[in-house]
């Protein structure tokens, strides 16, 4: 054998060596990808079960936004019947119904104890609320007693906008906490759970 051929063996051979060595740290590497995706899933469970408030924060901020979005559309469908029938009385009515001030919306104890992404939400639903009650007072021109017609088609808006507003903060809410946690049986307290030691 002449020595072109054993270097072209010895080539070969050590060609062979680093492909494994490359075979190998690539299924090393795909071990680890494997293992920190893991370990990110495992985080990201760990924080939204962290994130999770106890039921009552969930059910009072559900039960609020549905009631200002159902009260929103019904003052809707009120606005649009007094304009459709061009009903002064019940202009009149509808704009005695608008809230003065947004304070006592929510209770400052739901908003303090609450995480605050929840009370964050809280706040903004009431704000879209509010939004539309604050120039609901508008609609009755008290000096001249009648109607403020022009005002009524942007508030018709604005209340359709605002009901779709909370909608989309209740979804929010369906989104982050998982229906079996929300739909937990509530027949004790968290208490009665808990050991006494």
């Amino acid at each position: 054998m002449d020595i072109s051929s054993i270097i072209t063996i010895v080539a070969l051979i050590l060609n062979f060596v680093a492909l494994c060595i490359v075979a190998y740290q690539t299924y090393l590497n795909r071990q680890s990808m494997l293992l920190a995706k893991e370990s990110i899933d495992e985080n990201r469970k760990t924080r939204q079960i962290e994130m999770l408030p106890r039921a009552g924060f969930v059910f009072e901020a559900q039960y609020l936004l549905n009631k200002w979005r159902k009260q929103l559309d019904e003052l809707r469908r009120e606005i649009e019947k007094a304009l459709r029938t061009k009903d002064d009385e019940s202009m009149r009515l509808i704009s005695e119904k608008a809230i003065m001030t947004p304070k006592g919306l929510i209770m400052k104890s739901c908003y303090q104890k609450a995480p605050s992404w929840l009370a964050e939400i809280l706040v903004a639903g009431a704000q879209y609320y509010y939004d539309c009650h604050a120039p609901m007072r508008d609609l009755w021109i008290k000096k001249d007693q009648k109607p403020f017609w022009g005002l009524a088609p942007d508030l018709i808006n604005r209340f359709a906008e605002s009901s779709n507003r909370i909608s989309q903060l209740l979804n929010y809410i369906d989104q982050v906490v998982p229906e079996a946690y929300a739909q937990a049986p509530a027949s004790l307290r968290d208490s009665d759970f808990l050991s006494d030691d």
